[in-house]
């Protein structure tokens, strides 16, 4: 058969719709011949970009002509009951699939590739994120109920108003360790706190001010988000180590009434860390949350991720960079906390990401959630 006699929609599973530079799903020749739509593999064209041996721009604005837009639309509507049957048949027989997006509001198309499970190597001495070894389950034994003494109550709110006694002796920025003692014989055992408050920021130029002078981690703004959500706040956790026996050697300190007292120090500045960064953006109830850490542990599994049977896992490429996509929404109440979660790295600087939204993101979909990473990625 001749070009001139093939019908619009064999056209355009044979040449691609080119009218506005949309690159096509790329399939196996196998998963094509099952739906019967032959063998040819749908290629897109190569832009004087590509040619010039530069990576293609995955964020461009598209002004399409608006005749080839319309028959874009009708032969793509033609079309979508074998696309989906497509994708289908490549899940069940284990492959990957690539994914292009129209950006909603910002006229842009997005790329992104979908790969099976697998452990995500995050540091460049192959560290690994894995998921937990077993899927985790709301437990069928009911938790007995532990009545607190009266002593065990008294010691417990102590605990709190010794943490209020040092809090009210630091400046912003100082940071301190304590011990909890009953000087009466035969009391509750010593306890140690730590006086350890998160710097938070309600415009993102002072966050970058604070990262900067303690060295945090600097979370970029999200190059896309989707409509309706604005910046929240941001956060900088810091850290330091609890040297037990030092505090536990410690005499004096605060006395609080009922014969208890509270040796404290203040924390040496240089002994503190700040590897923890955070960013949150919201709409009404619903939340994004990104947060960065700098790693510490560069080898076997620096983290595992609780997933359970309803939980949906893969990997995600895209931006050249490998991320684990879950997608907690039929977990039911077992994993609240979030609806979606990604986890990416940036192996040469050892830091490694982590975006969750909220479970009443209820309107928020799959590519927005990998659009609001792609836009952070290096």
């Amino acid at each position: 058969m001749c070009k001139d006699e093939l019908t619009s929609e064999e056209l355009f599973l044979k040449e691609g719709d080119h009218s506005d530079q949309l690159p096509l799903v790329d399939v196996h020749d196998s998963v094509m011949e099952a739906i019967g739509l032959g063998n040819d593999r749908l290629m897109m064209e190569h832009t004087s970009q590509l040619q010039a041996g530069n990576p293609p721009d995955i964020m461009q604005s598209m002004e399409p002509v608006v005749e080839a837009e319309r028959y874009r639309k009708r032969t793509l509507r033609r079309q979508a009951g074998r696309w989906a049957a497509a994708l289908v048949l490549i899940a069940l027989l284990g492959g990957s699939y690539s994914l292009f997006v129209e950006g909603p509001g910002q006229a842009a198309k997005f790329q992104y590739e979908v790969l099976p499970y697998q452990p995500l190597v995050v540091t460049e001495e192959g560290g690994k994120v894995v998921r937990f070894n077993k899927p985790v389950s709301p437990s069928e034994e009911k938790v007995p109920q532990i009545q607190e003494s009266k002593e065990e109550k008294l010691f417990r709110a102590k605990y709190s108003e010794a943490y209020k006694a040092v809090e009210k002796l630091l400046l912003p920025g100082e940071f301190a360790s304590y011990v909890l003692r009953q000087e009466k014989a035969g009391g509750e055992p010593p306890m140690i706190g730590v006086v350890n408050r998160m710097m938070l920021f309600k415009d993102y130029s002072s966050y970058v001010a604070k990262a900067k002078k303690y060295t945090a981690p600097d979370l970029k703004q999200p190059e896309y988000m989707p409509e309706g959500y604005v910046f929240d706040q941001a956060v900088i956790q810091p850290y330091f180590e609890i040297k037990e026996k030092e505090l536990l050697a410690l005499t004096g300190g605060i006395k609080l009434e009922g014969g208890f007292r509270v040796p404290w120090r203040k924390e040496p500045l240089d002994s503190i860390n700040f590897d923890n960064s955070g960013l949150s953006y919201k709409k009404g109830e619903t939340k994004v949350d990104i947060s960065v850490k700098r790693l510490k542990e560069k080898t076997g599994i620096i983290e595992s991720l609780l997933w359970t049977k309803n939980t949906s896992m893969e990997n995600i490429l895209v931006n050249g960079t490998q991320l684990i996509f879950m997608d907690h929404s039929k977990d039911g109440n077992i994993i609240s906390s979030y609806k979606y979660r990604l986890v990416w790295a940036d192996p040469e600087q050892n830091m490694l990401y982590n975006l969750t939204i909220s479970p009443k993101a209820s309107s928020l979909t799959k590519e927005e959630v990998i659009r609001i990473a792609a836009g952070m990625m290096n």
